[in-house]
């Protein structure tokens, strides 16, 4: 499962590949993409409120309010998935997620697929 917000990131660092990485995304039986819709709206709503409640919008990050906001629609997005893990490199993506009890895997612990480990040992 991608969510919606984590694909238009990917879609950006794309640049002009952007087309082909969604056709492949599209096309892949291995991914869905999820919207940022009304439920994960109304969970990102409740996480936010909490933060306000406690005073700390920022909860420790360093980035711009907008990149917060942005990348806290993947985590309800996530939830109301019922996806327990995210991998992501994100730093404050990361922090938050695991504030919030999800996994979160870097991207560099995934397992290379078959044929590279293969190609790793010749």
């Amino acid at each position: 499962m991608v969510p919606a917000p984590a694909l238009s990131e990917v879609l950006v660092y794309a640049g002009s590949a952007a087309s082909r990485y969604l056709d492949a995304i599209s096309r892949s039986a291995c991914f869905r993409i999820a919207p940022f819709g009304e439920r994960a709206a109304i969970e990102l709503a409740k996480i936010t409120h909490a933060i306000l409640a406690a005073g700390n919008f920022r909860a420790g990050s360093e980035e711009t309010r907008a990149r917060i906001k942005f990348d806290r629609q993947i985590i309800p997005v996530t939830q109301v998935e019922s996806q327990t893990t995210i991998y992501s490199d994100d730093h404050g993506l990361t922090k938050f997620a695991t504030k919030l009890g999800l996994q979160v895997v870097p991207v560099h612990e995934l397992p290379l697929p078959p044929a590279q480990r293969a190609l790793a040992f010749e």
